[in-house]
């Protein structure tokens, strides 16, 4: 935890990737962007030897994904979680929400933080496999309607804990 001053500056950031597009990658695509940073981030995580000036053998370098930070749209995408516009609206809790009468639109009413029930990465990870073992797109899409999550090769870090480690990034969370 650096401190504010020094947090932002370009020696203390990395950037881990930018998914190149004129428009934004559909929920199918996803995938094939991250995949290869978390084939990576798995070997880092492992450890990697890399030599340098002072230890020619190497220095055994090791790495973790921390958290997912994007906008609202781009935090659920990555992370596979539906849309805030979904029956399962909230990627923190399970509360899920009925559409109101006659439309298609979502009734957010009766939304009392002590009924919450928290999700949690056990649950998260267990209705992403299932999506991803799902056969057909209608399967998949009751999954979705039901869990709120899809599968993502987030998943396959095995120590990332999706519903704790995605947040929406500073500069987009002014006003929620």
């Amino acid at each position: 935890n650096l401190p504010r001053s020094d947090r932002f500056k370009a020696e203390n950031v990395i950037l881990v990737g930018l998914m190149p597009s004129p428009e934004v990658p559909k929920t199918d695509e996803i995938n094939n962007y991250l995949e290869p940073i978390v084939d990576e981030l798995i070997q880092l995580y492992r450890g990697v030897r890399i030599p340098t000036f002072e230890s020619p053998a190497g220095e055994m370098i090791r790495a973790a994904l921390m958290m997912v930070a994007c906008d609202i749209p781009a935090a659920r995408n990555t992370s596979r979680f539906t849309a805030h516009n979904s029956t399962c609206a909230c990627f923190k809790c399970n509360r899920h929400f009925t559409r109101l009468d006659s439309t298609s639109k979502i009734d957010f009413r009766g939304f009392k933080e002590s009924e919450w029930c928290r999700r949690n990465c056990e649950e998260n990870r267990l209705h992403a496999e299932e999506w991803k073992n799902a056969v057909t797109i209608s399967e998949r899409q009751h999954l979705e309607i039901k869990n709120g999550v899809r599968w993502s090769q987030l998943h396959c870090l095995g120590y990332f804990d999706l519903v704790r480690g995605t947040i929406i990034d500073p500069m987009h969370n002014l006003f929620l």
